[in-house]
């Protein structure tokens, strides 16, 4: 549940942030895991899986006077749009297959402030998906609150893999990010994006707990050596987790504590929770039986009846356990049907991520003008 604040919206709260009249319901959309290809390993997947889905947010934005549904993206900085008619093509692996990006109806028209001169629009993501076009000034309005005549852009090339319903991403990590910089299961609304504030939801006051977002050199992979801040980078203390009669244990005692300090990007665009796969293998051996690897899937499963260890990530000072129906997610199943997905995905590659599979259970606050980072844990969801 993200919480975006920024410096003219509201003065730093610390521990007693206030509930916020701005706040938009974000849909838990479920999109075929098949379209997923940045969680699939190198090499050939002979099967797709039968009621895979994999989860993320979206909410309507009202640009100029055309309601337009976008995912939402903390691990992007750059807002757009499809606008119609656009060209929708296949990626070089694909010959002789029909393209289908998969977006919906998009932006009709033209951009009531005109257009950017001199400056294209381009984006290219992890899973080999680009966007190409231009930027261009419309009123955008979210929760209550319009932007006069911010910067979007508006996308006519594209290779997508989409769900026919969004049209589009909201990014909201920092404009640094911005490519435009000189230089550089449906239906269920109970998770929120609120600008300034809090969402009115239940969480336990106690647990508020807060960490630095770190500057983009610790992405050490990524060969940068820049003190600014680009992304929702932090680095968690800690990773708990070990078998336990309880989902939520009330002692850590008896389980595993890896202390590795792994930098983090905290990304609602991301399905799962990705952290390096010696850790990940770790957590993989504690469910009961332990999960296996699935080649038709490329992905790990454990049974769906398996018992559930405990998962905690220690955040500054305070250790947020992951639910057990996110560890294992029992709509996501094999062809069988007697193997459910794990939350938890095993990647050694940069950057990793504290996806929804985290953060459906907790209050994030992004605090833009400070740089950091605060959680709470949700009561119920």
């Amino acid at each position: 549940m993200p919480v975006v604040e920024t410096p003219k919206q509201l003065a730093r709260a610390g521990f007693s942030d206030k509930v916020t009249s701005h706040v938009i319901p974000m849909v838990r959309h479920d999109v075929p895991g098949s379209q997923d290809m940045h969680l699939r390993r190198r090499g050939n997947v002979t099967q797709s899986l039968v009621n895979v889905h994999d989860v993320y947010y979206i909410i309507e934005l009202l640009v100029g006077n055309q309601k337009i549904a976008v995912s939402v993206d903390t691990g992007s900085s750059d807002t757009w749009l499809v606008q119609q008619p656009y060209e929708c093509v296949q990626f070089f692996f694909q010959p002789g297959r029909k393209p289908d990006c998969g977006l919906g109806d998009g932006f009709k028209g033209n951009l009531s402030g005109g257009r950017v001169a001199a400056v294209e629009f381009g984006r290219s993501y992890a899973d080999g998906t680009f966007v190409r076009g231009f930027f261009g000034f419309e009123d955008v309005t979210i929760g209550g609150l319009t932007s006069k005549l911010q910067r979007i852009a508006l996308v006519n090339y594209t290779y997508w893999f989409g769900d026919g319903k969004t049209s589009g991403l909201l990014g909201l990590a920092y404009a640094d990010q911005s490519a435009g910089q000189k230089g550089s299961d449906e239906g269920h609304e109970n998770s929120y994006l609120a600008l300034g504030g809090l969402p009115p939801v239940s969480y336990d006051e106690s647990s508020w707990a807060r960490t630095p977002i770190q500057n983009m050199s610790v992405l050490t992979d990524w060969g940068l050596d820049t003190q600014e801040h680009g992304l929702y980078v932090i680095t968690p203390e800690a990773y708990v987790f070990g078998k336990t009669n309880t989902s939520v244990p009330v002692s850590e005692a008896g389980l595993t504590t890896n202390t590795t300090k792994i930098p983090i990007l905290v990304d609602a665009g991301s399905t799962l929770t990705i952290l390096p796969r010696n850790l990940v293998q770790q957590l993989y051996a504690q469910f009961d039986p332990p999960a296996e690897y699935l080649s038709s899937n490329a992905m790990f499963f454990a049974k769906c009846d398996a018992k559930v260890p405990a998962f905690g990530i220690k955040i500054g000072g305070t250790t947020f356990w992951m639910p057990p129906e996110d560890l294992l997610k029992q709509s996501v199943r094999d062809p069988t049907g007697k193997w459910c997905r794990v939350g938890v995905y095993d990647s050694d590659a940069s950057p990793h991520v504290l996806g929804v599979s985290f953060l459906a259970n907790v209050v994030a606050v992004f605090d833009v003008e400070h740089h950091e980072m605060r959680f709470a844990k949700r009561t119920k969801y």
